[in-house]
């Protein structure tokens, strides 16, 4: 059997040491982390080369890596009702994560699946003991420092998770603020307002469900004029008392297709306005023309993050004595953000939690109510987005700091891409620079930046 460690980078390459965990360092999703996790993190980790369609994560399977993109793009995989798979998600960020499923010993809820040439780091999770066979049967539970690895690992992830969940729920608020500064504004209204207007005479045109008030005939004779003078059919329909706008715009598909109208859209567009215009002075339009506020159905807040890992942690069996959420918040936070290892080092202490494996397991919990949280995160953010650029609001340049963070990205990523080079030996390709770069405009945060967020 092949050992699996063999590929670790404490066996391949022991001298990369320093300047991984130099690199890593540097990289935001891991900058919390102690000395002592770096460490550990070295320990577990490899690189990994991907060719194209390769899936380093398969739906319904169970993982044993927890991946880090260094370079290249990856795309997210569904499995619909009916058997067939629906592409949900791109991967292009440097040092995304993905495959943390495989800390709550789960089946992977999605498939990903290469673009191209990839280069991951994989932290594997495999050697370590399983935590849940310990809690659902103590009688096999292994000697208690077996377990300090678990503790270890699961607390770096917990770290990383909560500091991306973090983010996340900023993000969420810089949306719905952006949203709630959008419906303040005036000239937002004035043009949302033109928006459903010119929407809403386009429908009734092509419909035939104008108000007789506009007097569209009159309006129809003078675009038509310019556009298509002395046509026959059109001057009949045009001519008739109760015009049919429906049956017009079917005679101007038919002259587009025969060639004898060379812009419909431009002549629908200055039929639309005008009418538009006529509209904007009859009560029947403006009436009913009140703004649509978008109030997302619910925040995620970080203090309802706190409520469920604190009630999961008390209705667990790890405790030793009665937790008060006055304590599980003076361990849990920090001035600045929470943090996984100093709750651990504070419930030790106090005497709440005495063994590393429930210290371990409570890290698991953590991570738990983090991928949970994400997920419901990701919903909201993409519903907001998805409203934001409906809007007709011009998108903003991206500001300077987020061009420095792409550069400082790049370094890292050259950085590491230069380390496995050293590492990989003869048999493993070499990943060129730049070979894979995504155009993708749906992420969350690259949508962000373009909102000036």
């Amino acid at each position: 059997m092949t050992d699996v460690q063999a590929n670790y980078l404490k066996t391949k390459a022991p001298e990369s040491k320093k300047t991984f965990i130099d690199i890593l360092r540097r990289i935001s999703q891991f900058s919390h982390l102690s000395e002592e996790l770096f460490q550990q993190l070295f320990e577990y980790s490899n690189f990994v080369c991907l060719v194209d369609k390769e899936r380093p994560v398969q739906e319904g399977t169970f993982g044993q890596n927890i991946y880090v993109l260094i370079q290249g793009q990856l795309e997210v995989y569904l499995q619909t009702d009916s058997g067939e798979e629906k592409q949900t998600d791109v991967i292009f960020r440097p040092f995304s994560i993905f495959g943390e499923q495989c800390i709550l010993g789960e089946p992977n809820n999605a498939s990903v699946e290469a673009r191209g040439e990839v280069l991951l780091l994989a932290i594997d999770m495999s050697a370590l003991p399983d935590l849940f066979e310990g809690l659902e049967n103590a009688e096999n539970r292994l000697e208690d420092e077996a377990y300090r690895q678990s503790l270890d690992m699961n607390t770096i992830f917990a770290t990383v998770l909560l500091n991306r969940l973090n983010r996340l729920i900023k993000d969420q608020y810089k949306l719905v603020q952006k949203l709630l500064i959008l419906h303040q504004s005036k000239e937002y209204q004035a043009s949302w307002r033109q928006n459903v207007l010119l929407t809403t005479i386009f429908n009734e045109f092509s419909q035939n469900n104008l108000s007789p008030k506009l007097e569209a005939n009159q309006i129809l004779q003078k675009v038509l004029d310019s556009f298509v003078p002395q046509n026959q059919r059109l001057n009949e329909l045009i001519s008739q008392p109760q015009v049919n706008t429906e049956k017009i715009y079917m005679e101007l598909v038919k002259l587009e297709s025969l060639g004898k109208i060379d812009n419909m859209n431009i002549l629908l567009m200055e039929t639309i306005q005008r009418l538009a215009e006529k509209a904007m002075e009859l009560d029947d339009y403006t009436d009913d023309l009140e703004l649509e506020l978008h109030n997302p159905s619910s925040i995620v807040s970080l203090s309802g993050y706190l409520d469920e890992v604190f009630q999961a942690i008390v209705s667990s069996c790890v405790l030793s004595r009665d937790l008060t959420k006055e304590q599980f918040l003076e361990g849990f936070l920090s001035e600045s953000y929470p943090e996984p290892a100093q709750l651990t080092a504070y419930l030790e202490k106090g005497g709440f939690i005495t063994g590393t494996f429930e210290m371990a397991y409570l890290m698991v919990l953590i991570c738990q109510s983090c991928i949970r949280k994400e997920f419901e995160l990701n919903h909201l953010i993409a519903e907001s987005i998805a409203y934001l650029t409906t809007l007709n609001t011009p998108r903003q340049n991206v500001k300077r700091l987020s061009q420095k963070f792409r550069e400082d990205n790049q370094t890292l990523t050259s950085e590491l891409i230069e380390l496995y080079q050293k590492t990989a030996g003869d048999e493993t390709k070499q990943v060129q620079e730049g070979s894979s770069k995504s155009s993708a405009q749906d992420s969350v945060e690259n949508l962000l930046a373009e909102f000036d967020l």
